[in-house]
């Protein structure tokens, strides 16, 4: 697979075939982004697709439909009953903060 800078810097993946250039072109996380990111990869894959993993489905982070502030609870709180940990104590307010706003302005498909 080929992959490109874009102009904003963020690492995009270029289709493979023909038959991918309907696929949405995915932002892979880089520098500060990335760092935090990789506490949600496990779950959420490398681009926040989401999908099968550790037993249970992790939410296609893409397309969320929860406002910032939602967010950030659910980084900070957890979802139990959807098998997702607090970061509350392993995260600081700033960096859940910061994954947040990379979650609805970065990941977020155009």
């Amino acid at each position: 697979m080929i992959a490109a800078f874009c102009a904003s810097g963020g690492l995009l993946q270029a289709p493979a075939s023909a038959e991918d250039e309907d696929r949405p072109v995915i932002k892979v996380p880089r520098g500060d982004a990335r760092e935090l990111f990789q506490n949600c990869v496990l779950c959420h894959k490398y681009d926040g697709r989401g999908g099968p993993s550790e037993g249970g489905y992790g939410a296609d982070l893409r397309v969320t439909k929860l406002t910032r502030d939602e967010v950030i609870g659910v980084i900070t709180n957890g979802r139990a009953g959807k098998g997702m940990p607090p970061f509350q104590g392993i995260l600081d307010d700033d960096k859940i903060a910061r994954l947040a706003t990379f979650v609805k302005e970065e990941l977020k498909l155009k």
